[in-house]
């Protein structure tokens, strides 16, 4: 008879106690001790068999499709659970079906062989997943009552120590880390000072600075900025907003000019990336119309697999798969090709003299519709004082036990994404309304250095600031070609007799 095993851990903790291993060793001596050939062995490390975890089990996916071809008779299993502890009826059949259909027997060491095409063997294997279910549920219970009591009480709950710090089992007391917490204070100082997050990921990777967990990369160090845990607060139980003292490791103040520095330029730094691309943000792919993206350069080994990657602009949608094609397979462009082309059409441009009688038009209308920032922000802290006021409410409503625990959770959660948005659109405002001089320069100041620039040789910071003042957005990138679309008006160069066109398609020469 031709057998198979299945066999599973459920934990990263089993895994490390070789438990996979005593499986795979055991249950060959079963199979030969029965007189039957192996044929097959299927193995999930570390793959949970709970309600919603069946896609993530490669080896049992692969187990039902041979099951499905007949290309064995029973299946041997340490114990039923390996196979299944869901108490969801679909999901059960799902794992169930394929061998009642293919009339395959499930085979424990200690139960010996179960028909699922018998009503006892159905009952028997439906009957020890609700077991496992049931212990699933109550062990869970079990935990969060010990993550409960832990962070009221101070200690750690459970999971990874936070990075920079040190806790200690036995006395349950907390410490600083020295050799990480040094890399978390130069985080914050380099991070406040306006340094880019990939730039600084890629200085400690190379230096081998300590890791939270693998090397250093752009959110990692994103992660370690954002945490409050480096100025004592930690949240230990992020759906219930549970958090706990711990030793600080940073300032508050320097945490604060982090989070300024993090709100102006984002992960990366003081743009997007470190570099200066003319069509960024600007462009559409003309096959998908998706947004085209930068690919950047990189030069990093561990990124590269040791060649060079030059920037590129790049259509989104490529990255998506859909029942195994692309969405699009636009052509990869190269930046540095692109751009000295664009460059070279837009300085023709710039010579026509029609081209800045137009921009000068814009920049009057613009002027005339100017946007009242400070309002703005008032505006939006109203609606976060009535959103703290409501989150009170809701708190005190569930202290009453007028509403359940998930729904007090739902509430908060919610409550909290959008105090975050309006914490995050009242900077952008304020910071807006303080500088609004300096942010958004008249026109008439680029249109008298068009022509200079146009003859000069421009910055890449020079060159994409009048991309973008005569440059409508939705640029077309198709292939090698580029279609770009000035910002002029075509009723009023009609009347005024400007011999402009308005969109124009640059090609390779």
């Amino acid at each position: 008879m031709r057998a198979a095993i299945y066999a599973r851990v459920s934990s990263a903790t089993q895994r490390e106690r070789h438990t996979i291993e005593n499986q795979l060793r055991s249950l060959p001596e079963y199979i030969r001790a029965q007189g039957w050939s192996l044929t097959e062995t299927y193995v999930d490390d570390g793959r949970s068999a709970k309600a919603g975890k069946l896609d993530e089990r490669e080896g049992f996916a692969r187990c039902l499709r041979d099951a499905e071809a007949r290309r064995f008779d029973v299946l041997v299993v340490a114990d039923v659970d390996r196979l299944t502890r869901t108490d969801d009826m679909q999901e059960r059949a799902r794992i169930l079906g394929p061998f009642q259909r293919a009339g395959i027997q499930i085979v424990t060491p200690s139960g010996g062989a179960l028909d699922l095409r018998t009503m006892f063997g159905e009952l028997w294997v439906t009957m020890q997943a609700l077991v496992g279910a049931e212990e699933n549920r109550k062990r869970a219970e079990r935990i969060k009552s010990g993550k409960l009591r832990a962070i009221a009480e101070g200690r750690k709950p459970a999971g990874p120590t936070p990075f920079g710090l040190a806790y200690d089992r036995t006395t349950g007391k907390w410490s600083i880390d020295a050799a990480r917490a040094a890399i978390v204070r130069e985080i914050i100082e380099r991070v406040g000072a306006g340094e880019s997050c990939i730039v600084i990921a890629d200085d400690l990777h190379e230096r081998g600075a300590p890791s939270p967990r693998g090397h250093w990369t752009r959110h990692k160090v994103w992660q370690v900025a954002r945490s409050r845990h480096v100025v004592g607060v930690w949240v230990a139980d992020k759906a219930r907003r549970l958090s706990m003292p711990v030793p600080a490791i940073v300032s508050e103040s320097a945490f604060q000019a982090a989070q300024a520095a993090l709100m102006e330029h984002g992960k990366r730094g003081l743009r997007r990336t470190k570099h200066v691309y003319l069509l960024e943000g600007l462009a559409i792919c003309g096959k998908c119309g998706a947004p085209i993206a930068i690919r950047s350069a990189t030069r990093n080994p561990r990124r590269t697999n040791g060649n060079p990657s030059p920037a590129a602009y790049v259509c989104r949608a490529r990255k998506l798969v859909h029942r195994g094609e692309r969405r699009c397979d636009a052509t990869i462009v190269l930046v540095a090709d692109m751009d000295e082309r664009v460059w070279h059409a837009l300085a023709s441009k710039i010579r026509d003299p029609g081209l800045t009688a137009e921009i000068e038009k814009l920049d009057r209308a613009r002027s005339a519709n100017r946007r009242n920032w400070k309002s703005d922000a008032d505006s939006y802290r109203a609606r976060l004082a009535r959103l703290q006021h409501a989150e009170s409410a809701i708190v005190a409503r569930f202290r009453r036990g007028l509403i359940s625990e998930p729904t007090f959770d739902n509430e908060l959660a919610a409550l909290g994404r959008e105090k975050t948005m309006l914490t995050e659109q009242i900077v952008i405002a304020e910071r807006a309304a303080a500088g609004f001089a300096e942010d958004q320069r008249p026109a008439p100041d680029v249109v008298a250095q068009l022509h200079e620039l146009a003859s000069a040789s421009a910055t890449p910071a020079e060159r994409r600031r009048v991309v973008e003042a005569i440059v409508a957005p939705g640029a077309v990138l198709d292939g090698d070609s580029v279609t770009l679309t000035l910002l002029v008006e075509a009723g009023s160069r009609a009347e005024r007799g400007v011999d402009v066109e308005p969109s124009f398609a640059v090609v390779p020469g």
